[in-house]
């Protein structure tokens, strides 16, 4: 509950006082499973070293049981540490270990996040032939299971291929796929996401007044939803946009920021 509710302290300090029982007793499957969760905690802080720690530690134990279950879902998040660290062969081989046993297994969810994450290291390494492979993969099984989440999710990252293959009619399309899901689910923070592709996508393409309009909507929905990093991104890409249009496309832009409620209209990107 203390991880779900974002307080990672506390939810760390439960956990410990979990693992503490659960080893004096030799309860090494609550245990393995402890330290999968202390790893998923460090990861969230960017601890890397320390969440490689806890994973290995759960591995030990699953693989020694012979539960490839879990051992499936610790290589899957051992896969999203390397990826984190930008170590796109490690995470390959994790992604792929993880996708073995889900698909020996017939699971199916799981299969779908895996595959979704593989697309989205070869679209890091902008292999984006690769990473529409996987994404369409991901995607067959989250419609068929109506997965609308894992559905939306899929269709965003065709939009983000599609866009850096320069095909702005399918991105397009892919994105307001993706945010009709998102918005009917009440999910803001992906909207926002959404809507910063589709501004980005909007300035490319020379669209000034209609790319600001979509920056404005991801600002706000960042801010709502408590994402600074997001909104500063936001408010850069539009600051950008402003400096590239123009005069009467700034004036427009101008009037997009002040209809959005952000406040006065900064002058320079270090205000």
């Amino acid at each position: 509950m203390a991880w779900e509710r974002r307080d990672l302290a506390a939810a760390g300090e439960w956990y410990l006082k979990s693992l503490a029982v659960l080893e004096k007793h030799g309860v090494d499957g609550g245990a393995a499973m402890t330290y999968h969760q202390l790893g998923t905690i460090a990861l969230d802080k960017q601890d890397f070293p320390v969440a490689r720690e806890w994973y290995l530690k759960s591995l030990a134990i699953t693989e020694m049981q012979g539960d490839a279950h879990s051992a499936g879902i610790t290589y899957h998040q051992l896969g999203m540490l390397a990826q984190r660290e930008q170590k796109f062969a490690a995470a390959r081989e994790w992604y792929l270990k993880s996708l073995a046993i889900k698909e020996e297994q017939g699971d199916e969810y799981g299969t779908a996040n895996t595959y979704h994450q593989l697309g989205m290291v070869a679209e890091e390494e902008r292999d984006f032939a690769v990473a529409r492979e996987w994404y369409l993969k991901s995607l067959a099984i989250s419609e068929k299971q109506r997965i609308e989440g894992g559905a939306a999710l899929a269709y965003h990252h065709l939009g983000v291929v599609a866009q850096e293959q320069q095909d702005f009619a399918a991105a397009r399309d892919w994105y307001l796929k993706s945010l009709a899901i998102k918005e009917r689910q009440g999910n803001l923070r992906g909207a926002a996401s959404t809507y910063g592709q589709l501004g980005t996508m909007a300035g490319i393409q020379g669209s000034f007044e209609q790319s600001g309009r979509w920056f404005a909507r991801s600002i706000v929905a960042f801010a709502e939803t408590h994402d600074q990093l997001g909104a500063k991104q936001g408010v850069e890409n539009f600051l950008l946009l402003h400096r590239l249009a123009p005069p009467a496309d700034k004036q427009k832009l101008e009037a997009i920021w002040r209809e959005a409620k952000l406040g006065p209209f900064p002058t320079e990107p270090n205000q």
